[in-house]
């Protein structure tokens, strides 16, 4: 063995092997060089675009100068105007509210932020009634104070449509105790009228009839899925929709019609959504 790894060690390295050797080590150093300047440019990317984005939410002074560049001004709309988190032994909450800006129309901007302020404020309050009294029935039951898991409030909104001639967004609560509950609450905007969007604005006077028309057909297509169980209308399932029925404009301006978990079926089904196609 040991005379094996002299003659080993006494073999001469072709000239080619190492030159071949010194040229994969250059290409490394150099694929090394390259990996690290992208993640250096993409770094510096996502950073550039984070703060934008925190810019943009956080300051309406910020968005208002945003919304007057023409490329960027569709992305200022809507801003997030209070953010805040409270943690203690009963609920834990967080909320991200927004507000509309720099639509070109004044009034409706500040009759949709009151609102959205105030129903906001109203859905915590009665969360955090629920939570106060679901903890002192905990307590007055034997429970221990120590072991209390506080009730969960979340407070988000998530734009859906936005471009020149439509804004819609939603908002969402949802509370969690044993199992979780959500509301949510939509807003559709025309921009060129400065107006609330209705179901009857996109699809005409018959409206009712072609949204139950879709929405029926879609359950009925859903339900090939053993998975998917709606109830039947005697069950309390579908039986047509409202007058004042939730929706949102997605991003190619489709009417997606919103109904709540326990609506049409069990709560394992969780919300249904309908996209309405417009004809158009």
């Amino acid at each position: 063995m040991e005379r094996a790894k002299a003659r080993y060690h006494q073999q001469e390295v072709p000239e080619e092997l190492s030159l071949t050797v010194r040229a994969a080590i250059r290409e490394g150093n150099q694929r090394r060089k390259r990996r690290q300047t992208l993640r250096r440019s993409l770094a510096t990317a996502l950073a550039s675009c984070a703060c934008f984005v925190l810019l943009v939410n956080g300051s309406p002074s910020f968005a208002q100068a945003v919304y007057e560049v023409p490329v960027l001004g569709s992305l200022a709309k809507i801003f997030t105007v209070t953010e805040y988190t409270i943690n203690d032994d009963e609920r834990v909450i967080d909320v991200r509210l927004p507000a509309l800006e720099n639509t070109g129309h004044t009034e409706l901007e500040q009759k949709i932020n009151q609102e959205i302020s105030t129903r906001v404020q109203a859905v915590i309050d009665e969360a955090e009634a629920r939570a106060r009294e679901t903890k002192e029935a905990y307590v007055a039951t034997g429970g221990d104070p120590d072991d209390y898991m506080p009730v969960i409030i979340d407070v988000d909104y998530e734009v859906k449509c936005q471009n020149d001639q439509y804004l819609s967004f939603v908002i969402n609560k949802t509370e969690t105790r044993a199992s979780a509950y959500t509301e949510f609450y939509t807003y559709n905007i025309d921009l060129e009228t400065g107006k609330e969007l209705t179901l009857r604005d996109l699809l005409g006077p018959n409206w009712m009839e072609t949204v139950n028309t879709q929405v029926a057909e879609q359950i009925e297509e859903r339900s090939k899925d053993p998975d998917n169980v709606f109830w039947t209308a005697e069950q309390g399932g579908f039986q047509g929709i409202e007058e004042d029925q939730p929706f949102y404009l997605n991003e190619d301006g489709l009417p997606v019609v919103v109904f709540e978990k326990y609506e049409l079926g069990p709560g394992s089904m969780g919300n249904q959504e309908f996209v309405i196609q417009t004809g158009d």
